[in-house]
């Protein structure tokens, strides 16, 4: 087995779209989370793989300019385009740094929330970073974690594309040692961890629209250099599932079941 910390799908611009449909699918439930937690004026926070920053810049409007918001990416390409969303927007109260979910480089004990949304399914090592975001915290701050288990995605009616589409993802992670059924493994992680969880929800939001079904096959093409890489699939094989996939995303009586979320917090 491969330990890869390789993020599988695109970043930067060409990663953009995808990430800004995921955000609009997923937005709604992020913000329910946020909300149950506590989030308020003047809090600062750390977004520990914060991509393009889409949640960091709602938080950094949320906490408003007596707060701070600090995304983290590994990614250069990640961070410049947060950076210039930010600038956009004009938010001087959030910032975007490099570094890793091991060593995000930021001061222990200084923040009043820590939070991730779909980090710890692309890490080998999920353990080692949310003690890292743990050591983040200050006393009594709290870690908020959004996962997802890409073995619960569906389409209704059944098809085989889409299945063999969220099969080549499982056999992905595991040929990684990446983790993409994180969601379903989350709460025992914090159990183990010593936390006590507060709250814990599932979220799957289904796609009727083609724009936001675009986000299945988006994904599939962005992880076709690693499913090949891996000898998985064939070139052949990953463009007619592409095809048949866009063809579903266009016939609106189908229903896409995006993977079902985790989502969960505990103080430390």
């Amino acid at each position: 087995m491969i330990h890869d910390d390789r993020y599988t799908l695109a970043t930067g611009k060409v990663g953009a779209n995808r990430l800004q449909i995921l955000h609009q699918i997923h937005k709604p439930y992020t913000e329910f989370l946020l909300g149950r937690v506590g989030l308020s004026e003047g809090m600062h926070i750390a977004d520990i793989g914060c991509g393009i920053g889409s949640v960091s810049t709602w938080l950094g409007e949320q906490v408003g300019f007596n707060g701070s918001v600090i995304g983290v990416d590994v990614s250069t390409e990640q961070v410049e385009q947060a950076r210039g969303n930010a600038d956009a927007l004009g938010l001087s109260n959030v910032k975007f740094v490099l570094g890793s979910a091991y060593n995000t480089g930021l001061p222990h004990n200084s923040f009043d929330i820590v939070y991730c949304r779909f980090l710890l399914t692309h890490l080998t090592r999920p353990k080692d970073a949310l003690e890292q975001m743990l050591a983040l915290l200050k006393p009594s701050g709290l870690l908020v974690c959004e996962e997802a288990d890409f073995s619960t995605g569906f389409c209704q009616p059944a098809n085989p594309s889409y299945d063999r589409c969220i099969e080549l993802f499982l056999k992905l992670g595991n040929a990684r040692n990446q983790h993409f059924c994180m969601g379903s493994k989350l709460y025992q992680i914090f159990q183990n961890a010593g936390l006590l969880t507060r709250e814990i929800f599932l979220m799957q939001p289904v796609a009727v629209h083609k724009e936001t079904k675009r986000f299945i096959d988006l994904s599939l093409k962005e992880a076709t250099d690693a499913l090949i890489e891996t000898g998985i699939t064939t070139p052949e094989e990953i463009k007619q599932t592409l095809e048949q996939i866009r063809e579903l995303a266009e016939d609106e009586t189908t229903l896409f079941g995006i993977p079902r979320v985790t989502q969960i917090w505990a103080r430390k």
